[in-house]
């Protein structure tokens, strides 16, 4: 990405996206493989348009792998930061803004206080995103877009 002249920040973000979509793509196979042949023959026996059988059938049904993917997602894109935002290449030192490049950064200076006061940051934001997003998201697919009986 840097031979095209895009800047590092960018490419991080392509980076991230490249690296994190596997997680969500291979969560949603294994959510819709999970659909019973019962309900696919219901939502046609019922005439569902393409549009009633994706809003009825099909995202209620991967809402919980979806969230699964949509965790280990944001996880791995928490780890490839680290990576994505600072990095050498031909001898000079590339960084775009980031807690991921303050975390490498200070792991090469050896300022162990400014990588524990940036870990300690990622550590609260996750923990934070977790109980605010996460666990109610969760506590929904749980409790109404479950295929258990």
């Amino acid at each position: 990405m840097l031979a095209l002249d895009v800047g590092l920040g960018t490419s991080s973000v392509v980076l991230l996206l490249l690296g994190t979509q596997w997680y969500v793509l291979f969560n949603v196979i294994a959510g819709s493989g999970a659909i019973p042949r019962e309900l696919w023959e219901v939502s046609r026996l019922a005439r569902f348009t393409r549009r009633q059988r994706w809003q009825r059938l099909i995202l209620p049904a991967i809402f919980p792998s979806l969230l699964t993917g949509w965790i280990t997602a944001m996880g791995g894109a928490w780890n490839a930061s680290i990576v994505a935002e600072y990095m050498k290449y031909r001898g000079q030192t590339l960084q775009t803004t980031g807690l991921g490049s303050v975390i490498s950064e200070a792991t090469e200076r050896g300022d162990f206080h400014m990588l524990a006061a940036a870990v300690g940051i990622m550590a609260v934001t996750v923990v934070g995103f977790n109980r605010l997003v996460w666990h109610p998201l969760s506590h929904r697919a749980q409790t109404r877009f479950t295929l258990d009986t």
